[in-house]
């Protein structure tokens, strides 16, 4: 029963960091073309840049780390 348990979890856990990653990259685009813009604050777009980049970097880190688990555990079961 556990097991059903985990896998249920990490199923969630996908979903929920699939449609925050589809966001998060939305963003990144978004703060991409605002750097281009030639009347917005090209400095304050860079710094939202590079963060969300680093989330979308974890996200992808913890995305294929429940990707890799789920497949290990659905192969044996």
């Amino acid at each position: 029963m556990t097991g059903r348990v985990k896998l249920m979890g990490a199923s969630v856990a996908l979903f929920i960091l699939t449609i925050g990653g589809l966001f998060t990259l939305y963003q990144v685009c978004f703060d991409v073309w605002m750097t281009a813009y030639p009347f917005a604050n090209t400095s304050e777009w860079r710094a939202r840049l590079s963060m969300r980049l680093a989330r979308i970097i974890v996200i992808g880190f913890l995305w294929s780390g429940i990707v890799a688990w789920l497949f290990r555990h659905r192969r044996s079961g």
